[in-house]
């Protein structure tokens, strides 16, 4: 229970070495959940970074299990003790670090890392030491990796993908390791690391796109420079590809790219660093607007798939075979398929186990074949993987009519006004969204359409900002479309419980929270 750091990559690592089980926990996740994975996994010991850290668990009513034994505090109270691992017991006395080791094989459990549950409490995924090494080699054999490789490392090592991806392919490549200060240190960092490798979600970058945007906005010239490099780089980046367009950009175009339009997207890719070679997006689908901008400045970024249960990678591209919309084709020694109800099936070497003490929910998503249920609706499209949703979050409108809220909620994310949003209808005659928005400039919007600022949440701020979100609604079908939003001007942060670490949305804990608003919402629109 820790932030990103060598001592957690060494404890990690040394307790796994020594036959021993470990379980990940977020350090912004909610205090109820790591208390639910202390006493689900029924740890015995617990090792965090500070005393002051566990101090503020119990504070806020963190509740552990009768099975932990000790809490180990990495740095200790005293200087002497500072680079020390000291064990902490009852009467405030210290014993030395002892573990007999345990002899393990491939097939032995090496971790249980709990989902991020979206939609219940979260259950813990087992996988065997096999499971792990398969999956890191995997990726590394779709990714060569290189001694002079070197990983920014942004996100929680506690999420699978962050540690299978970006601690255990580079120990086995022999590539460099660094890990950012924080989010907000972030860009500075990225400047002066200059990574080679890195591993994102899209909301890093949406952000960077965003802050492009704002400072070309400053003159019209920037603004008619960015628009010009975005639309001639996209048909470069389709040409390449031979996707989406018959003919390559014309001469004109041509002419603007090679003196201008290469400037400007050279500038903005110098905000990666100079040497990056693959920036990977995981997590959730990036939104299309979005990809096209990277793919238009030529950002190395390509898209994955994959999920805890499955070790987490189940799918990759490469830079030379990129296709937009799709996460790529399964893995070296992965299968993939699509059920009747286009429900995606995995299965590889790093299939879970199961779920740790829940056998019949096992049974569930793992046949006896080995074969694993995703929870994606999914389409295979010469051999590559296209994502079109959950099937769990498939809403049933009162009408009958069913709505995949993700094409819905993709739509509303591509406008700047807005940083998070979650589509709710389960049960009522029309989709509604609350949504997040960018406080500076969502208030710069209200002042030009002579809104009252410090009422965000007013019935004609809210008419008018669904009406400019409908707009981006074209290929949503007429039924699924929004009929009004709730307006928040505060993040949703994984503290909150309204979001998981990763920042997925949990749709039933935010219709909860904002039910109220929404009955309102409803009342007004039958009215």
């Amino acid at each position: 229970m820790m932030g990103n750091s060598v001592e957690w990559v060494v404890s990690d690592l040394a307790a796994m070495c020594e036959g021993l089980v470990t379980v990940p926990v977020y350090i912004r996740d909610s205090v109820d959940n790591v208390a639910h994975v202390i006493r689900d996994s029924g740890a015995s010991l617990c090792i965090t970074d500070t005393a002051d850290r566990w101090a503020s668990f119990i504070r806020q009513g963190g509740c552990p299990a009768e099975t932990l034994h000790k809490v180990w505090f990495i740095r200790g109270p005293s200087p002497a003790a500072a680079d020390t691992l000291i064990v902490r017991v009852p009467d405030g006395t210290t014993e030395p670090f002892a573990v007999d080791p345990v002899a393990r094989t491939s097939a032995d459990l090496a971790t249980i890392i709990y989902t991020s549950g979206t939609t219940g409490p979260s259950k813990g995924v087992m996988l065997s030491h096999g499971a792990l090494i398969w999956n890191a080699r995997a990726v590394a054999e779709l990714h060569p990796l290189r001694p002079d490789d070197v990983f920014l490392s942004i996100l929680p090592l506690a999420h699978s993908f962050e540690r299978s991806l970006g601690w255990l392919c580079p120990l086995i490549g022999g590539s460099e390791v660094v890990f950012a200060r924080s989010i907000e240190h972030l860009r500075e960092d990225l400047v002066t690391i200059s990574p080679t490798m890195m591993l994102a979600v899209p909301r890093l970058f949406d952000k960077m796109r965003a802050a492009a945007q704002e400072q070309a906005a400053k003159s019209w010239l920037g603004v008619r420079l960015l628009r010009a490099t975005e639309r001639i780089g996209w048909s470069r980046a389709q040409a390449q590809a031979r996707e989406g367009v018959a003919q390559p950009p014309g001469f004109p175009d041509l002419l603007f790219w090679w003196f201008v339009g290469r400037q400007v997207a050279a500038r903005f890719r110098r905000a990666f660093g100079v040497r990056l070679r693959i920036a990977l997006n995981g997590g959730a689908p990036l939104a299309d607007d979005t990809a096209r901008f990277m793919a238009a400045m030529e950002v190395p970024l390509i898209e994955g798939y994959g999920l805890t249960e499955a070790g987490p990678a189940v799918t990759g591209s490469k830079l030379e075979d990129r296709r937009f919309k799709s996460v790529g084709s399964p893995l070296p020694g992965a299968e993939v398929r699509t059920s009747h109800l286009n429900e995606l099936e995995v299965r590889s070497p790093g299939i879970m186990m199961g779920y740790w003490g829940r056998p019949e929910t096992t049974s569930e998503v793992k046949d006896r074949d080995g074969w694993l249920k995703t929870g994606d609706v999914a389409e295979i499209i010469d051999g590559r993987v296209y994502i079109r949703g959950r099937v769990k979050d498939v809403i049933v409108l009162s009408t009958g009519e069913n709505v995949n809220p993700a094409p819905i909620e993709a739509a509303v994310l591509e406008d700047e006004l807005i940083d998070q949003a979650c589509v709710i209808g389960d049960g009522w005659p029309r989709c509604a969204a609350v949504v997040v928005v960018h406080p500076e400039g969502f208030r710069d919007w209200m002042r030009k359409n002579g809104l009252n600022v410090l009422t965000p949440d007013s019935s004609d701020c809210r008419r008018l900002l669904n009406a400019r979100l409908l707009q981006r609604m074209d290929s949503i079908p007429p039924f699924a479309r929004t009929c009004g939003i709730v307006v928040e001007i505060e993040p949703w942060h994984p503290e909150s419980g309204l979001v998981t670490p990763t920042l997925k949305t949990k749709r039933p804990r935010i219709e909860d929270r904002y039910s109220e608003k929404l009955s309102e919402l409803y009342q007004s629109v039958n009215a």
